[in-house]
């Protein structure tokens, strides 16, 4: 099976691992903030920063952690190593808090840790 993003729910009841293994049968892990895999770059900083409206920033805010996994640009702490991303997330489904059918960091993450 091929690891996909799931979105985290608030909604009681919700869990993750019970929606992953009916998803495809693969564990799941969050990447989500606060925590090791979570973006570094914000919608609201990105907004801040550059003027974007909402859409545009998180859009950004995404290509943003790609360019700092690729080595291209810094954050606020060390990037983790590809060695490390494969390790801890390859072959799970990883989730995150960003809508369905907006960009998120997820969708780069799970490249890298199943190229």
């Amino acid at each position: 099976m091929k690891p996909a993003r799931i979105v985290l729910s608030r909604k009681a009841g919700f869990d993750l691992q019970a929606v992953s293994q009916a998803l495809n049968g693969l564990p799941a892990q969050s990447v989500a903030r606060p925590g090791l895999w979570g973006n570094p770059f914000t919608i609201a900083g990105v907004m801040a920063e550059t003027g974007l409206g909402k859409e545009a920033a998180q859009a950004e805010a995404v290509a943003r952690h790609a360019r700092w996994l690729g080595g291209e640009i810094e954050a606020d702490r060390p990037r983790p190593p590809q060695a490390e991303i494969r390790a801890a997330l390859g072959g799970k489904n990883l989730a995150c808090w960003c809508r369905a059918g907006t960009p998120c960091h997820v969708e780069t993450l799970l490249a890298l840790a199943n190229d």
